[in-house]
C-alpha cells in the first residue's frame, strides 16, 4: 500500500493530537507542521519526527508529497482552508464545526466534489470501542440521552469564548454531541426546541448551557444536557445512552466505556483500551481517512455530516432565541 504524505496544519492541542496518531499509522508520515506560529510549528515537528516546519500554507499548497492535511484550527479559518486543500487537490480530515456557517460548509461540501478529494470530519467518538458496541447492540434506539457538561474552558482553550473564532460557545462542541446522536440514531433530526442559560460564566455574551430535545424523522426522541456547568465524575464529561425496549446502553468515561444492560441478562462493560480521553476515537479515525483514500467503502463522517451537525446546532440556537420549536430545514 502507498504510504500517504501528511501535513497537520494547526499545531496546538487537537493538532498535537493528530500528528501523534500520524506518526504511529503504519501508513503515514508525517510530511510538515504547518502554524502561523513558526516556532510552535518547529517544536512540534521535533517532537513528533516530522520532516519540516514551516509557516507558510504555501508550502504545503505546492508540495507534491502531501496527499492529506489535517486542519486542525480554529473554525472560522475552516472555509478558506478547506476550499484551498480542496483545489490543491489535496485529502483532508476536518476538525469540527465544519465552518461558521451551513453556506460555508455548503461551499466545501461542492469544492471536495468538484475537486474528487475524500474529506472526514473530526467525529472522533464515532470510533470509540464504546460507540462501535453501543450501535450495534441497540441499532434503532427509541429513546438517546446525552450529557456533554464541561468544566468552564481553560485560558489555553478560551478562543471557543470568542463566536467569531468558534462560532459560538454552545455551537463549538454542541456539534459533536449532535453528530453522535445521529449516529447512534441512524436517521436525521426534524425538530428540535430548546431552552439555555448562563451558568459558568456571567461575562460571556451568550448561553454556555443548553437543554435540548430533538425529534427524529423515524420518532425516536433525544434529550441533550449540553454546556460548561460542570463535569460529572460519575458519568464523566462525555455520557450517552441508547435505549430500546428492554436495552439501554450508556456510554461513559468520556466516550471509553459502555455498560450494556438487558432486561433478565446481567450488565456488561466494555473498556476502550485509550488510556487519554481526549485521544479516545482519535488513531482510528485517522485510520478510517486512509482506508477512504485508498478506495476502500468504508463509513466515515464526510461533509454532509459536518454540514447537518452545524445545521441542527444552528436550528438549537434558533429555538433557544425564539422559545419555539425549529423544524430542521432541507438542504
Amino acid at each position: 500500500m502507498t504510504r500517504l504524505g501528511v501535513a497537520v496544519i494547526g499545531c496546538g492541542f487537537q493538532g498535537g493530537i493528530h500528528a501523534r496518531n500520524v506518526t504511529a499509522s503504519a501508513r503515514a508520515d508525517l510530511i510538515v507542521c504547518a502554524d502561523l506560529d513558526a516556532d510552535r510549528a518547529a517544536r512540534l515537528a521535533r517532537e513528533t519526527g516530522a520532516q519540516r516546519s514551516t509557516d507558510r500554507l504555501v508550502d504545503v499548497w505546492d508540495d507534491p508529497a502531501v496527499d492529506v492535511v489535517v486542519l486542525a484550527t480554529t473554525t472560522n479559518t475552516h472555509h478558506e482552508l478547506a476550499l484551498a486543500a480542496a483545489q490543491s487537490g489535496k485529502h483532508m480530515l476536518l476538525e469540527k464545526p465544519m465552518a461558521i456557517t451551513v453556506d460555508e460548509c455548503l461551499n466545501i461540501e461542492r469544492a471536495c466534489a468538484e475537486a474528487g478529494v475524500i474529506a472526514v470530519l473530526g467525529y472522533k467518538f464515532r470510533f470509540t470501542a464504546a460507540v462501535v458496541a453501543a450501535r450495534a447492540a441497540v441499532p434503532r434506539p427509541r429513546v438517546l440521552l446525552a450529557q456533554t457538561l464541561y468544566d468552564p474552558a481553560a485560558s489555553t482553550h478560551a478562543w471557543v469564548n470568542d463566536r467569531a473564532a468558534s462560532g459560538g460557545r454552545l455551537v463549538s462542541s454542541l456539534v459533536h454531541a449532535v453528530d453522535l446522536l445521529r449516529f447512534l440514531a441512524r436517521d436525521e433530526v426534524l425538530r428540535v426546541f430548546a431552552e439555555a442559560a448562563l451558568v459558568a460564566d456571567q461575562t460571556l455574551a451568550e448561553p454556555d448551557t443548553a437543554v435540548a430535545t430533538l425529534v427524529f424523522k423515524d420518532g425516536a426522541f433525544g434529550s441533550l444536557v449540553h454546556g460548561t456547568a460542570g463535569a460529572s465524575g460519575l458519568l464523566s464529561t462525555w455520557s450517552f445512552q441508547a435505549a430500546d425496549a428492554g436495552i439501554n446502553a450508556t456510554i461513559y468515561d468520556h466516550g471509553r466505556r459502555l455498560t450494556l444492560h438487558q432486561s433478565g441478562a446481567e450488565d456488561t462493560t466494555v473498556i476502550d483500551p485509550c488510556p487519554e480521553p481526549f485521544e479516545a476515537g482519535t488513531a482510528p479515525l485517522f485510520e478510517a481517512l486512509a482506508d477512504a483514500v485508498a478506495g476502500d467503502d468504508v463509513d466515515v463522517p464526510g461533509p454532509r455530516d459536518g454540514t447537518m451537525s452545524l445545521l441542527i446546532s444552528r436550528c438549537i440556537e434558533e429555538a433557544i432565541e425564539t422559545g419555539q420549536p425549529v423544524t430542521v430545514p432541507a438542504l
